[in-house]
């Protein structure tokens, strides 16, 4: 058992200075002897939450104050007093981890381990199988995970009371863990998987190989969706439809939405494969909502959208001089650029000094040879999706009368407005800034 719980610790590259989570039970006890063992020379930082939950609270912070200073560790702890009847164990959980982050960045390290094991893990596991959720989330707990490491997951606690026994260690004993009523997570600590163990004795073994078998195949399928997703906004009808739906759970991922139902994730798949509906949304909260626009989608966030429109003024520009306009510098000139930026020509009806640069508004209208045709309305023929169009930018007089409209990448001039052979040609040519 040293030997294995030895081989688990040299596992890791540990820093000069580590949090370890210390509640005082066997498993904890355990940890601290064994990093003290292994680790003599790091500074280890001892933290402990005393939750007030039960009368031995103030006795579990002090037995732990003494065995931080019997392993000459930094002893630090706080208290939990927004006690709660109502998801007592999650509150608990987060207040926890808050309280490890904060020391994280006190003590200037990226290491916090904690003491849950095998039997931790086999009752995730099925709390999760039981609740219901994602098929990633079988994978349990990770053995690193950001901050928290977790030596012990393949070590069972039946294991770990063995090493404290044969090390003469003393710990606490949380009355409440006996209690069956008192979680749910207790009810099958206490009830369900000793009954599983009497089908087969290796209930938490298998549980918790059956997690890491999870945790592989997820591994596999997050490498393909990553390819996928690279070009998901522009070609999502490349992507198979067997990896429509986790594609589309990775993307909102990468764009900061993590909290969404699998009914929404429903509603877009139904989207996506609907021939009939070209565009369409499916609103994920108050602001986000998921676009579908012809062979393009994107998330649309109404509170950015507003903010981005209030900074694009209309711009003068002045005949051959480089002006700003958005993320992009335009020039406008008399004379045919020699460089490698991107232009265009184009002919004035009358001299000006100026001309405007602006965005499209619901009234532009382009002139065509067959006549005029609303930028909206080739806006819908171009297929272009809302963020598009929000980008869509026009050349204008000082009249506003449009010479040329930006679509895309490229410019589209009107009919009144082309150059022809034998008048004099204007340019505009564009380059994007560097930042």
């Amino acid at each position: 058992m040293v030997e294995k719980i030895q081989k688990q610790l040299q596992s890791y590259k540990w820093e000069a200075t580590v949090i370890v989570a210390v509640s005082g039970g066997v498993d904890s006890v355990v940890l601290l002897h064994t990093l003290r063992q292994q680790l003599p020379d790091t500074k280890l930082i001892v933290a402990h939450v005393n939750y007030h939950l039960r009368e031995e609270s103030d006795a579990d912070e002090s037995f732990v104050r003494d065995l931080a200073e019997k392993y000459h560790a930094i002893f630090e702890h706080t208290s939990w007093s927004k006690v709660s009847d109502i998801g007592v164990e999650k509150q608990a959980r987060d207040f926890r981890y808050q309280f490890f982050e904060q020391l994280a960045k006190k003590y200037h390290t990226q290491t916090v381990v904690v003491a849950h094991h095998a039997d931790d893990q086999a009752e995730t596991v099925l709390l999760k199988l039981i609740r219901g959720g994602q098929l990633s989330q079988l994978s349990g707990m990770h053995t690193k995970n950001r901050q928290i490491i977790r030596p012990f997951l393949l070590i069972t606690k039946q294991e770990l009371i063995h090493y404290a026994q044969e090390n003469n260690l003393h710990w606490q004993e949380d009355k409440t863990n006996q209690d069956a009523t008192y979680t749910p997570r207790n009810y099958l600590r206490q009830v369900i998987i000793p009954q599983l163990k009497t089908i087969n004795p290796q209930t938490v073994r298998h549980i918790n190989a059956f997690a890491n078998q999870i945790e592989k195949q997820s591994e596999l399928i997050t490498a393909q969706v990553d390819v996928y997703v690279q070009n998901i906004e522009h070609d999502w009808q490349a992507i198979p439809e067997l990896w429509q739906e986790e594609t589309i759970k990775r993307y909102m991922q990468l764009k900061g939405i993590y909290r969404f139902k699998q009914t929404q994730i429903f509603q877009i798949i139904q989207l996506l494969r609907n021939n009939k509906k070209p565009t369409g949304v499916v609103q994920l909260s108050k602001n986000v909502k998921f676009v579908k626009s012809y062979q393009q989608i994107y998330l649309e966030n109404s509170t950015k959208i507003t903010n981005t429109l209030q900074v694009l003024p209309a711009i003068m520009l002045k005949l051959n001089q480089w002006q700003n306009f958005a993320k992009s510098t335009y020039l406008w000139s008399d004379y045919e650029p020699n460089n490698d930026d991107h232009y265009f020509s184009f002919q004035l009806k009358l001299p000006t000094s100026q001309i405007y640069l602006r965005p499209v508004k619901t009234s532009d209208k382009l002139a065509l040879i067959s006549g005029h045709k609303l930028l909206r309305r080739l806006a819908i023929d171009e297929k272009l999706s809302t963020f598009e169009r929000q980008n869509m930018q026009v050349l204008a007089t000082s009249d506003d009368v449009i010479i040329a409209v930006k679509i895309r990448q490229h410019w589209r001039i009107s009919a009144d407005f082309v150059s022809k052979q034998d008048a004099k040609p204007y340019w505009l040519a564009w380059r994007i800034e560097e930042k």
